[in-house]
């Protein structure tokens, strides 16, 4: 065997070593001895190369036919993992051979010799499956493994071909790489987080049924050795390597007398699998278990009390009546430490293992002290909160150890038992991450009443799910996980808080948490902000900038008329300017993953001085976070871009302020109640009616009574304002401010009670608040984007004189930038033509950039180790295209199919797209057809034949969008999605075969010893939380999103083929899973048979349509619109589950029936009446079409699917694993797999009529004698059931599969009516010979194969003439010729020169469908000299494509040349002029080498090298000859004695036919009589080859013909 290596860049290592090599998986030695004439008492009769395997107690002759045997190979301290090839001398070698091991494991460094492994192949390989060899590998621990490599062939077998071999003759020659693993007898695996301690012993007995007659061994002499090892006939053929000398003692083999006890005592660190040797299989094991603990003093843990291990009741190999697995055993190892034990056998190894595990671990992290209940036990767990070890439970109603556990339902309670602790949770505690935690102790107790109390149980077995779980008052949260790796028998159960709260303000909160409905949220948070009261200074929580609290209890303020709801009331601890200002408490929905804003005001300013966002998202741990920051970017912005108009706006609330915006002011913005009503009202004033304007009059008024008050003062004071103003020091008093508030804040004026008033907060029914609700003002939502409603302005009377209207209204538009969605109030409009025109959507570097990728496809393929195909995965043409200048980006997938390759596959394609007919838009990418790499420009493309059906289909997807790149968000103007109708053929039976190949050789390529143990560090972990202001998320703002309507067929069964591709039965692979979770045969059987049963419910297509999905104006995260679009399909795909029930076959899917019946009566009013107003331009009849196939098809298909269900029904009712699957007919419903017509049917529903009865009858036989095979009560009582009720349902099943036949081939014979689209494997399946390499991949994609007819010649001999020749030579010829012969001349002569006109049609033998041309008139050739054969000519240059659903190499294309004369497509009796038989290998060949050309010339074009440009690759022309159809000879039956004589004659004609063609005269050899015994049988006539071969093959003439692929 030579395995190459991968040794650095540049260079492979090749590792040479025997095809026989020995892997182990413990620390061994091994010894390999000679056999030496012992043997011969195991030879089979009549062969001294065999030994006979089938010989009673072979196990125990083995072990004494070694006993003294010479010792030829040895080798000690094999480390595990390590390969050991067997030694070239000992494989080549004549002489039997022994292998065996000796263990290294345990106490003694070197244990007993393991029972001896013969080295021949029928004994490794077992192919026959003997018992006792199994029963060998399994005592000798061990497992072998084979790969196929190749395929040997000897010298004189070199130039033969591979079709002349057998199956048999090639598995002969098949190399194997053969691998002896030696694996321990016992595993046992630790998947505890703590490392334990293991105590095994074992007391073996000799079993007597293994001893062996002593008198039929050889004997031993003195010194050990055997004494018929003296002979030298024995040794005649040994290897010259190994010279066999008279040896001491110590040379031979000596094993330990007698079976040895086994004990041990280890420790299993965590994850660790311990490896036993020294195990009996047949013996009872008894084990200990205890905890291990690494101290500095003794100290260790109680042992457990003994269990028992029954082995012997297993399905290893030694037994094959036992049970995969042993009921669970429970294990206690502490107060709160209940485990598990485990026993099942291995997948391939057949070795015990033994897993040791808790099936669920429970973590708290709460911060809280707990107790646990478990439902249906009386014992509580307490949980100090602390970490550590994880609480561990098995949910049993047995507690002891070494009882049965018993699998129920396990659920789980808990309650509180202390406050929170600030050092408990401080463990849990990420400062780092999280922040300092704030914690504030919940009382237990309030006002007299407990407020905890236990929580409602939780399943332990709802592996997954994450939620809140409520003890009283208390809310925590629980998350539900399943463990990988070592750890994958349990579920973490791990309770951590439900809400945290962080602020990353720079300044101090307050929260309160609340417990309501809306109104009650909302009136509390008003009386918070009136006036706090004692409780409410107790219970709310204060946080300082970086600091974090967790929440546990909620006040509960509900009254109870609404629903209630978690909230956090929060305000921000800031100082106000306004003395008589209070902070306002905002309220968050914390039970909402969403983004909420909230405005600051500071109580002087109506405008907000700043906005807070509040982000709510779940974190991974299951919690919900709550973090609040400043917003970074605003949600909106208002403008005023008017120059000269006041704006005054409010939102539509009660709690909302108004806010006014002088000319050419901006502001942001957000809603000031985000529980309120979200419209803004707006409104145009005055300049005199503004705040503005008031207060500035305010301060004018106050200026001017401080002037007077001055004037009235002496001349010192007047000088010392004089000097004030002269000097250089600032002066207040001359200080001009175009800010009336700054400049009254800084002169430090009260100001007067209409100043104040302006500045404050006024109420709903303020006066200005009013105002804005006149009948000028308008309302806006904020949420579309675009055009608004234009805003009046005043008249001109209610304005100020010195002022002039420049217009009558205000332009309102609505646009985003960079994130915010902006409020424009303009007085043209020129902002909102330019947005909407899209001049603002500069695009940036990507409006200018330019993208074009086209992309032929790429393909996955699966395949297995035969090699061959199962499975192909192809994507075609895949296309992305963004031209310079433009914003729009265009994606499509042009197709995408899922195969099933096998031949016999169920469904040969699983995933396809719906025809939805041929593309007839303008490419995206200019260029991209394949055709103009290669067509030269002086050639037109109508004259590339082969060219004109590259029509390519509607692209299963595609995806238009625009983008606009911003900062701070991504803006999608428009986004428009379509997915292609699809059908989908699952087979679930095919589906697991496939996973489970894929997980097999994913195993191949992992690491055995590679453990998960992340999980025990995972439990302990700290809790961090990371916010959506951390994460740093992207918003995206789509304008229009729209996702056309979807369609889905579904074709689902879940029953299991009778027999897979390798004829090895596996009917029970989907149940495997569901029946070993039971540890009973018979309820195993009774769950198979149920399920078996229940499969043929199973069988549905149901049809599911989802309706569009359409969305305008999405300002969101982008994973919160999908996860909003995915319970949109979720909730019509709920909607639509009546479907699957009425989709069963076995009820006739009347839902697809009923779709049939209206579709088929609507096309036969719509398609009719187009047909009638079009004058039948298009054909005409499509519409009756569509009726009697929907209808009648329909119909018949209907009554076929409810007969063939109802029969398979009832046989799988009387079946059972006695039953045989021998003569027993597939299935009577067709699945899928229709007759081809009518009297198809009735051929194949006779065929499943008499196969039915005779397998019936054949079971009322066979089924009571395999049930009396299993040696049990039950299996006869099963067998006999079986047989007699089979026998007598038989012939019901039987007429019911008729009757489906026959109903399946009425409805396909309607199919002829329309041939529509040919639904068909992506291309053919590769060919690979058996046990050679897979070959290349060839052509990626061919749909069908394109057939260019060029021309026909043949000839045709004048009857005239040659009839004349022979009256002349007769003599009967007198030169005259009569009226009647003239004209019968002159007809002969006029049909010669005008044939009738010919046609050819392609027929693929496996469809019988004829591809027909048209017919064309051949044309006379004129040959000179030439009086007796007439030569003709017909061009057709047509093509004729050839579409099969299963196209394969193997297959054989007739083409056929027709008169014309009305010949049909499904034409199959009918007998042609001429034949030319054509395999689609040699078809396929001509078609690989034009598409090869044609790549070759691609890749030159595209690297500029213009070789051959102006050539053209054209399809190559070839001619076949055309024969005349061969005569069908009816069968001759001889007599044996004839046939025998024939063949002795044929071979002695054959022998001297050798010798007389060398001879100069052999015209007078005679042959003898060679018939049977000298004569006896029937002289039969002589029949000449050559008349034979005349007879059969007569050519007709020759068609040239030229192919190309088709690949749509």
């Amino acid at each position: 065997t030579v395995v190459p290596k991968s040794d650095s860049l540049d260079s492979i290592t090749l590792d040479v070593r025997t095809s026989v090599h020995v892997c182990t998986e413990i620390p061994i030695n091994i010894r390999i001895v000679r056999i030496g004439k012992s043997t011969g008492k195991f030879h089979k009769h009549g062969s001294k190369k065999k030994v006979d395997l089938g010989k009673k107690n072979l196990i125990a002759a083995l072990r004494l036919v070694v006993e003294g045997s010479p010792i030829v190979y040895e080798k000690s301290g094999i480390a595990e993992n390590d390969v050991v090839p067997l030694p070239l001398d000992v494989l080549d070698s004549s002489h039997f051979h022994a292998l065996l091991i000796q263990p290294l494991t345990g106490r003694n460094s070197h244990g007993s010799w393991r029972d001896p492994i013969l080295l021949t192949k029928d004994f490794l390989l077992n192919s026959t499956n003997m018992r006792d060899v199994t029963r060998c590998h399994a005592l000798s621990g061990i497992v072998v493994q084979k790969e196929r490599l190749n395929v040997h062939s000897s010298e004189r077998r070199r130039n033969t071909s591979i079709a002349s071999d057998t199956n048999r003759s090639i598995l002969r020659r098949t190399a194997w790489d053969t691998t002896i693993q030696v694996v321990p007898f016992f595993l046992l695996s630790n998947s505890l987080p703590f490392p334990i301690a293991v105590r095994t012993w074992q007391t073996v007995e000799e079993d007597e049924g293994e001893f062996w007659d002593e008198s039929l061994l050889p004997s031993t002499s003195a010194d050990g050795t055997n004494e018929d090892l003296s002979s030298d006939e024995d040794f005649t053929y040994a290897t010259p390597s190994i010279k066999f000398k008279r040896s001491s003692p110590d040379e031979h083999h000596s094993s330990s007398a007698g079976n040895v006890d086994h004990y041990s005592e280890d420790t299993v660190a965590v994850g660790q699998t311990l490896r036993l040797s020294g195990v009996s299989l047949r013996e009872t094991l008894f084990l200990q278990v205890s905890q291990h603990v690494i101290a500095s003093e003794n100290a260790s843990f109680m042992w457990t009390s003994p269990m028992q291990i029954d082995l012997k009741k297993m399905k290893t190999g030694i037994s094959k009546k036992g049970v995969t697995q042993l009921p669970k055993l429970i294990l206690d190892l502490g107060d709160n430490c209940d485990c598990l034990i485990h026993v099942s056998i291995g997948g391939g190894t057949r070795v015990p293992e033994c897993t040791i595990y808790s099936p669920y671990w429970i973590m708290n992290k709460t911060g809280l002290k707990m107790e646990y209940r478990v439902s249906q036990r009386k014992k509580s767990y307490l949980d100090s909160g602390i970490g550590g070890l994880p609480i561990m439970i098995h949910g049993s109603k047995s507690e002891h150890t070494n009882e049965k556990y018993n699998n129920i339902s396990s659920k789980i309670s808990l309650i509180p038992l202390e406050c929170p602790c600030q050092e408990v949770a401080q463990h849990w505690w990420d400062d780092t991450s999280n922040g300092l935690l704030v914690l504030q102790k919940s009382a237990m107790v309030e006002h007299g009443r407990n407020s905890v109390d236990w929580s409602e149980y939780v399943d332990l077995d709802a592996a997954g799910t994450n939620g809140e779980i409520k003890c009283g008052s208390f809310i925590f949260n629980v998350r539900i996980e399943s463990l990988a790796g070592a750890f994958h028998r349990s579920n973490l159960i791990c309770f951590t808080p439900r809400y945290v709260v962080k602020n990353t303000l720079h300044i101090a909160v307050s929260v309160l948490p609340i417990f309501g409905g809306v109104h009650d949220a909302i009136k509390k948070a008003s009386q918070l902000r009136q006036n706090l009261k004692t409780i409410d200074l107790k219970r709310k929580i204060d946080l300082a900038p970086g600091e974090s609290t967790v929440l546990f209890n909620f006040h509960n303020y509900s009254r109870g008329i609404e629903k209630p709801y978690h909230w956090l009331a929060f305000c921000v601890n800031a100082s106000r300017f306004g003395a008589s200002f209070k902070c306002k408490w905002h309220l968050i929905p914390v039970d909402v993953a969403e983004s909420h804003f909230f405005g600051e005001h500071d109580g002087n300013n109506d405008t907000m001085c700043g906005i807070l966002e509040a982000k709510v998202h779940s974190s991974d741990a299951g919690s919900m976070l709550v973090s609040i920051s400043h917003a970074e970017v605003p949600p909106y912005r208002i403008e005023n871009r008017s120059s000269t108009h006041y704006l005054r706006l409010v939102q539509d609330d009660d709690q909302a302020v108004v806010f006014e915006l002088p000319p050419l002011y901006s502001c942001a913005y957000t809603w000031d109640s985000p529980l309120g009503r979200k419209k803004l009202r707006a409104i145009v004033i005055s300049k005199a009616r503004s705040k503005d304007n008031q207060l500035e009059e305010a301060l004018e008024l106050e200026r001017y009574e401080e002037a007077s008050q001055l004037n009235d003062k002496g001349g010192e004071n007047r000088n010392n304002s004089v000097h004030t103003i002269d000097s250089d020091d600032e002066s207040t008093e001359s200080e001009t401010t175009k800010e009336p508030l700054l400049h009254s804040l800084k002169r430090g004026v009260r100001l007067d009670s209409q100043a104040r008033k302006l500045n404050k907060t006024e109420r709903y029914r303020s006066p200005r608040k009013i105002a804005v609700f006149s009948l000028d003002s308008r309302s806006y939502t904020l949420t579309k984007v675009g055009k608004q409603k234009d805003l009046p302005c005043p008249s001109a009377k209610e304005s100020e004189s010195n002022l002039r209207m420049k217009s009558s209204k205000l332009f309102t538009h609505i646009r985003i930038v960079a994130g915010t969605k902006i409020l424009s109030f303009s007085d043209s409009t020129w902002l909102s033509d330019q947005v909407q025109a899209g001049i603002l959507r500069k695009g940036g570097n990507f409006k200018s950039a330019l993208c074009e990728i086209n992309l032929q496809g790429f393909g996955l393929y699966i395949m297995d180790d035969f090699p061959r195909e199962v499975m192909a995965v192809v994507v075609r043409d895949l296309q992305l295209h963004k031209p310079t200048g433009s914003i729009e980006l265009t994606a499509s997938v042009r197709h995408f199919q899922v195969d099933a390759m096998l031949p016999d596959a169920r469904y040969p394609i699983i995933i396809e797209p719906m025809p939805l007919g041929v593309d007839r838009r303008a490419p995206m990418i200019n260029d991209s057809d394949s055709g103009n790499l290669i067509v030269p420009e002086s050639v037109g493309k109508k004259d590339c034949f082969w060219m004109q059906n590259e029509e390519k289909p509607v692209p299963v997807f595609e995806i238009a969008c625009s983008y606009v790149p911003q900062s701070n968000m991504v803006w999608v103007p428009s986004l428009n999605i379509f997915i292609c109708p699809l059908k989908l053929h699952i087979d679930v039976d095919y589906i697991l075969r496939i996973l489970g190949m894929i997980v097999n050789s994913t195993n191949k390529y992992q690491d055995g010893n590679a453990r998960n143990l992340t999980a025990t560090s995972q439990a302990n972990d700290q809790l961090k939380y990371i916010t959506r202001g951390q994460l740093n998320m992207c918003m995206t703002y789509i304008e229009k999103l729209h996702i056309a309507p979807v369609h889905f067929d579904m074709e689902l069964n879940i029953q299991s083929d009778d027999l897979d591709d390798d004829g090895e039965g596996d009917s029970s692979l989907t149940l495997h899973s569901i029946a070993q979770t039971t540890t009973s045969a018979g309820v195993a059987g009774l769950l198979s048979w149920v399920i078996n049963v229940g499969a043929n419910f199973a069988h549905v297509s149901p049809t599911f349509q989802y309706s569009q999905e359409s969305h305008s104006d999405q300002y969101c995260d982008i994973f919160d619109l999908l996860v909003e679009i995915a319970k949109s399909y979720i909730v019509q795909t709920v909607k639509q589950a009546y479907k699957v029930v009425f989709s069963m076959q076995l009820l006739g899917d009347p839902s697809l029936l009923i779709h049939q019946y209206k579709k088929g009566i609507s096309d036969l009013f719509v398609k009719s009446g187009a047909e009638m107003a079009t004058g039948g331009k298009d054909g005409v009849g499509k519409g009756v079409t569509s009726l009697v196939q929907n209808v009648g098809g329909g119909t018949a298909f209907f009554f076929g699917k409810v007969f063939g269900g109802v029969a398979d029904l009832a046989d799988a009712v009387v079946t059972n694993e006695t039953t045989s699957n021998h003569l027993k007919p597939k299935s009577a419903s067709s699945d899928g797999k229709h007759p081809d017509n009518v009297v198809d049917g009735v051929v194949q529903g006779t065929k499943f009529l008499g196969e039915t009865v005779v397998h019936g009858i054949a079971g009322l036989i066979g089924n009571p004698y395999r049930g009396a095979k299993t040696g049990t009560a039950t299996g006869v009582a099963k067998g006999v059931a079986s047989g007699v009720v089979g026998f007598a349902v038989s012939p019901f099943v039987g007429a019911l599969g008729f009757v489906a036949k026959t109903s399946d081939g009425l409805g396909a014979t309607t199919k002829y009516l329309d041939l529509g689209v040919i639904e068909a494997r992506c291309r053919p399946i590769r060919m690979v010979p058996w046990g050679r390499p897979m070959c290349d991949n060839g052509l990626p994609f061919l749909k069908g194969i394109g057939i260019r007819v060029h021309t026909i010649r043949y000839q045709k001999a004048r009857k005239r003439f040659i009839e004349k020749n022979n009256s002349h030579n007769n003599g009967d010829d007198d030169g005259h010729v009569t009226s009647e012969e003239y004209k019968r001349i002159r007809a002969a002569e006029e049909r010669r020169k005008n044939p009738p006109r010919k046609l050819v049609s392609v027929l693929h033998k496996k469809d019988k469908y004829h591809y027909i041309t048209a017919p064309i008139r051949p044309k006379l050739l004129d040959v000179p000299g030439n009086l007796v054969l007439s030569h003709y000519a017909v061009t057709y240059e047509e093509t004729l494509i050839l579409r099969s659903s299963d196209l394969q190499l193997s297959d054989v294309v007739a083409i056929n040349v027709w008169n014309y004369r009305g010949l049909k497509s499904s034409t199959t009796r009918a007998t042609p002029l001429g034949v030319c038989n054509i395999p689609v290998g040699d078809i396929y060949h001509s078609v690989l080498h034009f598409y090869k050309e044609q790549l070759m010339r691609k890749e030159s074009n595209l690297l500029g090298e213009n070789a051959g440009a102006g050539s053209l690759i054209i399809p190559v022309p070839q001619d076949y000859a055309l024969f005349k159809p061969c005569k069908k000879q009816s069968p001759d039956h001889k007599d044996i004695l004839d046939v025998i004589g024939e063949e002795l004659s044929a071979i002695e004609k054959s022998e001297e036919d050798k010798f007389t063609m060398f001879d100069s005269d052999s015209s007078g050899s005679d042959s003898d009589d060679s018939t049977f015994l000298g004569g006896g049988g029937k002289k039969k006539k002589e029949e000449d080859l050559s008349s034979v071969v005349k007879a059969n093959e007569r050519l007709f003439g020759n068609i040239s013909l030229s192919f190309f692929p088709i690949p749509w």
